[in-house]
């Protein structure tokens, strides 16, 4: 806050230079962040983590393999979620911390969405549903059809979690 005295001594209270500059700022950045639709990115990833989540409930019912052992769909799942919820509240109160702390969880559900792509590839490859039988060009067809089924989907998973 800034105070003016004229010469007759009537006082005027001036606005700050620098909280008009960080009120402009602070109504940039909320315009630039609802331009990117942050509440249609929660959302969407919070819908992918309980599908993640809600598909690998099967998983029970089946063989213990390494994605059960290391809860790959869980811990996955868990994450899309807590990532769509930071961009949702991001879309409520956009602050320069919100916006970092959404950002870096953007970034680890990214990560953690490489990890559980490997980790099925793996699983997929030790565990094939088609076994290869061997002939002499190698497998059959259908064991590298069923492969590179699995490849796409894993492949479709990262890019919509980007």
């Amino acid at each position: 806050m800034a105070v003016a005295i004229s010469r007759d001594l009537t006082v005027q209270v001036l606005e700050d230079v620098n909280i008009v500059k960080l009120s402009d700022r602070q109504q940039a950045l909320r315009a630039a962040i609802q331009k990117g639709e942050p509440k249609s990115l929660g959302v969407t990833q919070v819908m992918l983590g309980l599908m993640v989540i809600s598909y690998s409930i099967p998983l029970h019912c089946t063989e213990v393999t390494e994605v059960v052992l290391l809860g790959v769909p869980w811990w996955s799942g868990l994450m899309f979620i807590t990532a769509g919820v930071t961009a949702i509240i991001l879309d409520k109160h956009s602050t320069m911390k919100i916006l970092r702390v959404c950002f870096l969880v953007s970034v680890a559900s990214t990560l953690l969405s490489l990890v559980a792509v490997s980790i099925y590839s793996v699983d997929m490859d030790r565990n094939p549903v088609i076994p290869c039988i061997k002939t002499q060009r190698g497998c059959s067809n259908k064991y590298y059809a069923l492969i590179i089924r699995q490849i796409m989907f894993g492949i479709f998973s990262f890019l919509f979690a980007v």
